[in-house]
């Protein structure tokens, strides 16, 4: 890869950097969060009671949360019934040291009552604040997708338009039985984004891979900036997609995007080196203009209209 295009691909990455900072100092991200805080993680077993009453559930909540998010369950409305713990808190030694701190307490459940959670279709009140990725539309690079198909099936991986075993998911890769699969329902654009998500997973994450296992966030992080790279020397603009997904698995932090910028720079240059050239000028409108921008930064001397096009590209 020369030069001037590995000066692109940091530049792409570290305006994605910036674009999650941004957006985890927004007020819809905070927001987000506080909302997120306050809804439950159900157990296996209580997730299987809420679907077996109501299949059509999609965010639950006790009766006062919703209250407190500004939302009321509709007079008339049957709750969900779930298991909740029912604990009480003790102390574990009657050491001097446990008995002069009050917070030296264990909690221990002894048992489970019957509580009931309610539904957001069954709650009235202004929408929850929320921001999430958003799939792409439109098409895609069909050169491109062959390209990224053809790395994967050469690193052993059988490759697949499949539904994925979770169904929210849009793509998967399962390293013990060497599978890479996209969900046959996807835009053409969401579509190549996607494959080059698990592409770098391939190349980055495998149980043998060079630098060993790295957190679940951190591999999110890496390969879902990978795959904006890669689509983005292509013409793709993954942005509504990328920029809240990488700020939800690094907690909004710019820090944790760029301290994974050597390994995702170099795993998306080795990508495109293996892929067919752009049959254009790849950058997006975004990138293009950070181009000029910087480019007049450095000579800001006015130019001739012949020279302003040079550097328009």
């Amino acid at each position: 890869m020369s030069r001037p295009d590995e000066l692109r691909l940091r530049r792409a990455h570290e305006r994605l950097a910036a674009a999650v900072e941004q957006l985890a100092h927004s007020d819809g991200w905070r927001r987000m969060l506080a909302v997120a805080a306050r809804f439950h993680h159900y157990s296996p077993h209580n997730v299987l009671l809420i679907t077996v009453q109501r299949p059509d559930a999609t965010r639950v909540a006790g009766y006062r949360t919703w209250q407190q998010l500004g939302r009321q369950v509709r007079k008339g409305q049957r709750g969900i019934a779930i298991l909740a713990p029912v604990s009480y808190r003790h102390r574990d030694s009657d050491s001097d040291a446990q008995r002069d701190d009050p917070a030296a307490t264990m909690r221990t459940v002894r048992g489970f009552r019957v509580a009931h959670v309610f539904d957001i279709s069954q709650t009235d009140g202004p929408p929850l604040p929320e921001v999430r990725p958003r799939q792409l539309a439109g098409g895609g690079d069909p050169v491109l997708y062959a390209a990224l198909a053809a790395q994967v099936q050469a690193a052993g991986y059988a490759f697949s338009r499949e539904p994925c075993a979770h169904p929210d998911a849009n793509g998967e890769t399962s390293f013990p039985a060497r599978t890479v699969r996209v969900r046959p329902d996807l835009p053409a654009a969401q579509a190549v984004k996607t494959l080059a998500h698990e592409l770098a997973h391939v190349r980055l994450h495998a149980p043998d891979a060079v630098d060993g296992p790295v957190a679940r966030a951190v591999a999110e992080v890496e390969a879902e900036s990978v795959a904006h790279l890669v689509v983005s020397a292509h013409g793709i603009d993954s942005e509504p997609y990328t920029v809240p997904y990488v700020a939800g698995w690094a907690g909004g932090a710019k820090g944790a995007v760029l301290a994974c910028a050597e390994r995702v720079l170099s795993t998306a240059a080795s990508i495109l080196d293996a892929a067919p050239a752009p049959r254009h000028d790849g950058a997006p409108a975004t990138l293009r203009r950070l181009d000029r921008e910087q480019a007049i930064a450095a000579d800001p001397a006015p130019r001739r209209p012949a020279e302003r096009l040079a550097v328009q590209r």
